[in-house]
This record gives C-alpha cells, sequence and structure tokens, in this order.
C-alpha cells in the first residue's frame, strides 16, 4: 500500500487556478521557487511553523495567518518561530483566516484577501449577522502561498481488511530495525510512503521506504514459496508410504 496522503486545502476562490503558480502545499519543494518574495504560510500547527521557519530562507517576510489567537504546535516550534518574529523575518496574523487568493497562472500569485476578527474564527464570525460588522477585510500583497494545515492518508481502501490505523489514518507498520519493517500485520501486506509517514513526507524517503518494502514483500513471497514446497515434499512423503 503506497496510497500516499493527500494535502489538506482550504476551498476558497483562486485555489484551483492557482495551485501551482504561486500556490503550493510544500514549502520545502517550491519555496527557492519565490526567492525575495513576501510569502504567506496558512496554518497554526507544527507543519505550519516548521514551513514558516523553513521559507524564511528564501523570503524577503514571511507572514503566518492563523484563524486563532494561539498556535497548536509544540513549544520548541513556537519558540523557534517567536526568535524568527524578533528578529523581523517572520510576522504572525491571528484571528485571521485567508479567503481568496488572487492572481493568474502566468503571472502567479499577486496578493490575497483576509478578513480578522479579535475572537478569532473570522469567517465564521463574518458569516453571523450579529458579529460580521466586527470584521475586518483587506487585499494583502504576497508572491507566494503555502498551506500547511495537515494531509488526509488515502486509506479509505484498507477499512476492513484488518489493517490497523493511527488516530489520523495513518497506516501502522511494525517499523523499528532489522527486516519486515514494512509489515502491517496482515499477511502479505505492506505500507510505504506518505500513507505511513506523517513526518518526512519527501519523495526521496517515500521512495526509499517502497524500496524497503518490495524487499520484504520479496523475502515473504520467497518463504511462503518455501513453504509450498516443504507441503508438497510432505504430502509426495505421506502418499509414498501409503
Amino acid at each position: 500500500a503506497a496510497s500516499g496522503a493527500s494535502a489538506r486545502t482550504l476551498g476558497v476562490p483562486g485555489e484551483d487556478e492557482l495551485m501551482g503558480y504561486g500556490l503550493s502545499t510544500c514549502a520545502t519543494c517550491d519555496g527557492a521557487f519565490f526567492r525575495g518574495e513576501d510569502m504567506l504560510v496558512v496554518g497554526g500547527g507544527d507543519a505550519a511553523m516548521e514551513e514558516a521557519n523553513f521559507l524564511t530562507k528564501f523570503a524577503d517576510t514571511v507572514y503566518i495567518a492563523h484563524r486563532r489567537e494561539e498556535f497548536r504546535a509544540e513549544d520548541v516550534w513556537i519558540d523557534r518561530t517567536m526568535e524568527k518574529v524578533d528578529d523581523g523575518e517572520i510576522e504572525l496574523l491571528l484571528n485571521t483566516e485567508l479567503t481568496e487568493i488572487h492572481g493568474t497562472p502566468e503571472d502567479g500569485v499577486d496578493h490575497v484577501t483576509l478578513v480578522e476578527h479579535p475572537d478569532g474564527h473570522p469567517k465564521e464570525k463574518m458569516e453571523d449577522s450579529a458579529t460580521a460588522g466586527e470584521v475586518e477585510e483587506y487585499d494583502f500583497d504576497v508572491g507566494a502561498v503555502f498551506f500547511a494545515i495537515g494531509h488526509t492518508p488515502n486509506t479509505e481502501f484498507l477499512e476492513g481488511t484488518g489493517v490497523e490505523f493511527d488516530d489520523d489514518g495513518y497506516l501502522l507498520t511494525e517499523g523499528g530495525r532489522g527486516g519486515n519493517q514494512t509489515d502491517t500485520g496482515v499477511d502479505g501486506l505492506f505500507g510505504a510512503g506518505d500513507v505511513v509517514d506523517f513526518h518526512y513526507q519527501q519523495a526521496v524517503t517515500a521512495a526509499g521506504m517502497g524500496c524497503q518494502a518490495a524487499l520484504d514483500a520479496d523475502e515473504y513471497l520467497t518463504e511462503r514459496e518455501r513453504a509450498d514446497e516443504l507441503y508438497e515434499a510432505e504430502v509426495d512423503a505421506a502418499t509414498a508410504d501409503d
């Protein structure tokens, strides 16, 4: 099973047209293409903090838009991010949500539309007539946008097969050291790539894990073939005795 994981998106206007043209879900893949631009990272967890810190290598300024007042990331990532905030490399846009991305595939991202509310969840506040007047909506110039709001592993087709998943739906494998690390515990089924790995999520690590799974599968088939040969030999011996 190497079905990967799908990056979560927002479904906002401009998203489909500009994905791959200034809008990305992978900072390590695409960040260098926008060197010298102001960049916007959307999210508030570990992934958003990690991607924002990475993008400071290339960006003029990195902005993080998060719809809440507080981040959900681990303290170590928050601390690293705040150091970059103090240095002026990162700026925070809290209680802020992205509602539209503007640009063209030919010219890339030109700017975005953001909404802000002091109590968070701005889009919900905007849709509520009682609080709509408190929401501030404005355009914001950036040259690239990165969604960092998590991934959904593509494991639906494995439901009911007996395999185990973690709380986020990622496929559990044997792991550890030695052989058979990609074994799922279901006879003949091995897992590799982003359907298992929620941390690295890089093509090269997925390819390496795919090689491991192929070796584990080959060993499994070889052992099964030997078992079949032994069984046939035992049957032949028993028949000959009769």
